[in-house]
Order: C-alpha cells, then structure tokens, then sequence
C-alpha cells in the first residue's frame, strides 16, 4: 500500500514514514507548505493524482494555540479549509483520508473521566474550534473514506518543528539542565502520547481499515502536566525543582481544557488498541534519545 504523509517532518510524520517503510509500505513524504500548499485545491488534486496514493495522512495543522488567538484566519485557513479539500479530493477518488486530530476539543471537567469517541466536544479556544472543525469536515465531506484520529500531549525524537526541534519533554530537560527555574502547570489532565506507539497503531488502522469514522488513540494512563514534568526529568536522572502552578497562574493567552483524557473505546471494543501506558513510553523515549 501507498501511504502519503503530509506533514513527514514534523514529529509524527517522522516516525510514521519510518513505521511505514518497515511495515513494507511505500510512503509518499510531503515534508511541508513548500511541497505542497494543502490550502490550494488544484495543487491537492495533482498530488493524488500523480502519487497514486491508496491512503493519505495529515498530520499537518496550525497548533500554535495560543497564536491561533491572534491569527483565526489563518488557523481557520489551515485547520478547516485545508482539510476539507483534502476530503472532497480523497473522496473523489477513493482514496482513504487519516486526519489526525487532538484531544483540544475536549473537556471532561469536572467529571474527570476518560472521554470516549462519543462525548460531547467542548472546544474552548480558536485552535479547538478550528481543529473540531477539521474532525466534522473530515466526517462529512468524506463519510465513506474518512477517519478522524483524535490523540494527545505528542513526544517523539524528532521533537516539534515549531518549537526547535523539541517537544515538551526536551524542553524540560534542557531547562533544567541549564538551571532554569520550571513552572508546570498541575491542573491540566491529560494521556501523553508516543509518536512512536501511534505511528503504528495508525498503520495497523490503515491496513485493517475497520470502517471510516472517529477514533481515539492515546497512551494508556493520564497525568498532569506537572506529572510528566517531573516523571521526565526522574528518569533522565536529572534532580530539579519543578514548581507547580495553576492554569490561573499560568496564564497563557488560550484557554486549555482541564481535563481531555481520551478513551480508546473504538479500538478497544474492536479489538485493535495498541498503546501502553505513557510512563513505558516515556522511560523508552528517554532511553533512547537520552541515554544511549
């Protein structure tokens, strides 16, 4: 099977072309803007029809979140108007759309139980409202090749293009490392995600393809960010102070949800849930970009 990747170096696209390539897949890498403008309708269209792809993943989206407050345009740009070109040109033509989504739109609080694909959606900022907007596009305009994959808190080697290469845990790391004073926030629950883990559970998806729709795919577990803070610098064997503040506190310019645990039901009840628990991920993810 011919899979593209929209967004393959960014943190998982990296991992995903690389599971792909070793599942015996042939990956079609589309690195970014610059390779193709997945705003432009015509130059979507010519993708698929000179790659031939069977399926196509975007993991591409604009997730500044707190810059989205300043730029909706671009956000609803990028996020809703992209994606739903990359629907009606899949549908078009057959072809399987992957849409990977986030765990933003979201908000379980204060009932604090794992949200399966059935909750309601509660998207709190212009990046959830648009990002909820690419999962219904996606759904609609596509409703017999689209599948939506919600997922969280993303960790990878690769890290994240927009910030450096690095990703929550990196910049952890490399604060206290520098002697940094770090201030988390401990009032905010999530799943964190290896982009390792999910690369292969999408893959597992693609090839099995138990029929279009929403699907969460998240580790097993669920921390505050001040949790992950601190669990990552103990098995870096790093000691450092992480200060724990409320979202309050804080203070960052978009609302985030308190708490957007995900449930993998779907997959559960299909059998097909291939994640750990985030603290395995973790401790392999240091391991092997740490320690070896």
């Amino acid at each position: 099977m011919k899979i593209a990747v929209i967004g393959s170096s960014g943190q998982l696209g990296v991992d995903l072309t690389k599971e792909i390539v070793r599942s015996g897949h042939e990956v079609l890498a589309i690195s970014g803007r610059a390779q193709l403008d997945v705003t432009n309708t015509d130059a979507v269209a010519a993708m698929l029809d000179s790659g031939r792809p069977a399926a196509v993943v975007n993991t591409a989206s604009f997730h500044n979140v707190d810059l989205c407050e300043s730029e909706p345009e671009q956000a609803f740009l990028v996020n809703v108007v992209a994606v739903g070109n990359l629907a009606d040109q899949c549908r078009k033509r057959n072809i399987m759309l992957v849409q990977i989504g986030t765990d933003y739109v979201m908000d379980g609080w204060p009932e604090n139980k794992p949200l399966p694909e059935t909750a309601a959606a509660h998207p709190h900022s212009i990046y959830a409202i648009t990002r909820f907007g690419g999962d219904c596009i996606t759904l609609t305009r596509a409703p017999e090749h689209g599948y939506v994959v919600r997922t969280c808190g993303l960790f990878g080697t690769a890290g994240c293009k927009l910030k450096g290469g690095m990703n929550f845990v990196d910049s952890m790391i490399a604060a206290a490392r520098a002697g940094k004073p770090l201030r988390v926030v401990s009032d905010q629950i999530v799943a964190p995600t290896s982009t390792e883990e999910l690369a292969k559970q999408l893959i597992d998806l693609m090839e099995k393809k138990p029929g279009p729709g929403l699907y969460h795919a998240v580790s097993h577990g669920e921390c505050s960010w001040h949790e992950f803070a601190v669990a990552s610098l103990k098995l870096a064997g790093i000691n450092h102070p992480v200060a724990a503040v409320s979202t309050e506190e804080f203070a960052a310019p978009a609302r985030r949800p308190r708490y957007s645990v995900l449930d993998n039901a779907r997959l559960r009840t299909l059998g097909m849930d291939m994640m750990g628990h985030w603290r395995n991920a973790l401790q392999r993810y240091i391991a092997i970009k740490y320690k070896s």
